[in-house]
């Protein structure tokens, strides 16, 4: 029996490792198709993003059959593994059967749609299936069901007897141009976004890591932890926000960094639940912080008609206000529970001779990004410059074996990344063909008091809630097609709109009942969900102000142009963090009184009429009141003689 055991398992891991080597040379096929897109010599057409969408779909497809493949290997009695591989076969051959087909014939389509024939739109539903199958194996059900909702919608929203829901009758082929034949709409609407801009960024980020970038923010981490109170929290804030910058994708990040950080934090006293939440936080705090945005900002140029590199010098100050919250509110945590230093060995080595590598070709990134170079030319020179000083890195230098697995783990990051911005184009489509998005705002801006700052609370609400259980992308697109429209009604400018609906369905990764990113940090501490939750709202509350900041304070997102008029808000936002942390976590040089705490609370609310009221006597006010209840506790040695 152990003997049939072990060549059962040998024999999987060869299939799992053929699966890898498949994908492995689709990928490397696609990276020259891109690269030669990228230099002019393939034009860009519909044939070009077909051909994108068919290898994505080949290597989501394949990686989603090998995931129950190893699942198996490791648990010989995995009970769902018929049934996923039964699944991933036919995302797999559903989507790359009718992306080949769609490649195919991509021309005639073109021309024709939307009279498609019968076998066009056949081939079409097959597709569509394809895809839905591949996002569920992928991103979840909630993810596909999402989707599959709106294409569902698209088709049959004419049977809803509500005025408000329903849309006109459309023909299934009209439908269908919009959702999976059209080159140009629907799937193919974002695939676009992620082989123009997005391919190489990605792979940038996967060879940062495979060079050794994880280690040195780490050990950065490391230093300034042995510095400060508190300091194990700094290798997550430090290390977590930075790798979060360049990878996109919270949850993914509080599984790679969280291994390291969580266990730290709780070696030095941190709660199970506060490790979990800080990291979670810190994961969180680099989708709002350029130059990815969690992907987001590709979407945000596209609905806009902008570049991406103006979305992401508009995100720099908000994005640097977000992590200075979470800092604070940890510092404020890290004093009232008496944590100590850091008192962990750094190792100079791996940062002097791994940060150049990091902090020069982020910085060429960074400048050609300015530059107005396109992202993708931006991350190959990115990827070339990683590459060449990596070669630098004496002992630390990373060896061909560590690159290539590097390389895989991007393309196949690319990939699943790829279909989820594929999935997501037939949700947009809906919203926008069928108007519900306008009609939404209009009722929801007749229905809502006549007051900004109390529509602006009920958009924040919806966002959270709209965005559970989605990937920053996907939350940010369902959002903002609801959203947006109701604050372009308002007044609110169409970029300031998008950044603030963004900016909550980020939230919606901490905020329970779902909380994605709080659930897997929680996983990994072993604490309880809920205490997990509860303690990175407290942590991600110190945030709050900064979308409704940059609303009433547009000068927030002019960087680089920046003008004296940014200091006031940026000296209220550091405040109000400040009174919220104290408020929320009861220390401010001692223990304090509940009383006390809900006096600092107070302040904050000070705070918020401050910052949407233009008057500088709001501003004064709140000064002052920060001032007095600050005094109040420090002539108080003990918070004892306040009543119960």
């Amino acid at each position: 029996m152990t003997d049939v055991g072990v060549q059962s398992e040998g024999g999987l891991g060869r299939l799992s490792r053929a699966l890898r080597w498949a994908n492995g040379l689709i990928g490397a096929a696609l990276t020259v198709w891109v690269t030669m897109a990228l230099f002019g010599l393939v034009r860009s057409s519909s044939q070009h993003y077909a051909l994108f969408v068919l290898a994505v779909s080949l290597m989501s497809g394949l990686a989603a059959v090998r995931g129950p493949i190893d699942q198996r290997a490791r648990l010989p009695r995995y009970p769902w593994f018929w049934p996923r591989i039964g699944a991933a076969l036919t995302g797999l051959i559903l989507g790359s059967a009718g992306a080949l087909y769609i490649l195919v014939q991509a021309t005639r389509l073109e021309v024709e749609a939307p009279f498609f024939s019968d076998t066009d739109m056949l081939v079409g539903y097959a597709f569509t299936l394809g895809v839905l199958i591949l996002t569920w194996l992928h991103w979840g059900a909630v993810m596909a069901s999402v989707i599959a909702a709106a294409i569902a919608y698209f088709f049959w929203g004419h049977l809803i007897p509500s005025p408000l829901l329903s849309h006109p009758e459309y023909d299934a082929k009209f439908v269908m141009n919009y959702i999976g034949l059209g080159t140009t709409q629907g799937f193919f609407w974002f695939a676009q976004t992620a082989v123009d801009d997005i391919y190489y960024l990605v792979l940038y980020a996967s060879i940062l890591l495979g060079i050794g970038m994880l280690a040195v923010i780490l050990e950065l981490g490391k230093a300034i932890g042995n510095r400060v109170p508190g300091g194990a929290a700094g290798t997550a804030i430090v290390g977590s926000g930075a790798v979060s910058m360049v990878m996109g994708v919270a949850v993914s990040n509080v599984v790679l960094t969280g291994r390291m950080t969580i266990p730290m934090m709780k070696r030095y006293g941190y709660s199970p639940a506060m490790s979990g939440a800080i990291e979670a936080a810190a994961s969180t705090s680099g989708q709002i912080m350029p130059p990815v945005l969690g992907l987001a900002a590709f979407i945000i140029a596209s609905f806009l008609s902008m570049k991406y590199i103006d979305i992401a010098k508009a995100a720099v100050i908000p994005g640097v206000l977000f992590m200075t919250g979470v800092t604070i509110a940890v510092i404020v945590y890290a004093r009232r529970e008496g944590l100590a230093r850091l008192n962990e060995q750094v190792d100079t080595g791996v940062i002097v001779r791994t940060l150049p590598a990091f902090v020069v070709s982020f910085a060429v990134v960074c400048w050609m990004l300015v530059e107005m170079y396109s992202p993708s030319m931006a991350g190959l020179t990115g990827c070339i410059v990683a590459l060449v000083l990596s070669m630098f890195q004496g002992r630390h230098r990373p060896g061909g074996r560590q690159l290539a697995i590097a390389l895989e783990e991007g393309l196949e990051m690319m990939a699943i990344l790829a279909i989820l911005l594929i999935a997501i184009g037939p949700l947009g489509q809906a919203f926008l063909t069928t108007g519900i998005s306008n009609r939404l705002g209009v009722w929801m801006h007749t229905t809502l008091p006549d007051n900004t700052f109390i529509l602006l609370l009920g958009a924040a609400a919806l966002s959270v809630v709209l965005g559970m259980g989605l990937p920053t992308p996907v939350a940010y697109v369902v959002v903002a097609l609801a959203i947006v429209p109701l604050l372009q009604l308002m007044g609110v400018e169409p970029l300031l709109a998008h950044f603030f609906v963004f900016y909550f369905a980020v939230y919606s990764a901490l905020t329970p009942p779902v909380a994605v990113a709080v659930l897997a940090a929680a996983k990994m501490a072993g604490s309880n969900f809920l205490e997990t939750a509860k303690e990175s709202l407290k942590l991600s509350a110190t945030t709050f102000i900064i979308p409704f900041a940059f609303v009433y304070r547009p000068q927030l997102l002019d960087f680089p142009d920046l003008g004296w008029n940014v200091v006031p808000p940026v000296v209220e936002i550091l405040l109000i963090q400040w009174t919220t942390s104290i408020g929320l976590f009861g220390y401010f040089r001692r223990q304090l009184h509940p009383l006390e705490s809900w006096m600092f609370l107070g302040v904050t609310l000070l705070g918020y009429w401050a910052m949407i009221n233009e008057a500088l006597m709001t501003t004064v006010i709140f000064l002052g009141a920060t001032v007095a209840a600050m005094t109040v506790v420090a002539m108080r040695k003990t918070p004892s003689p306040l009543p119960a």
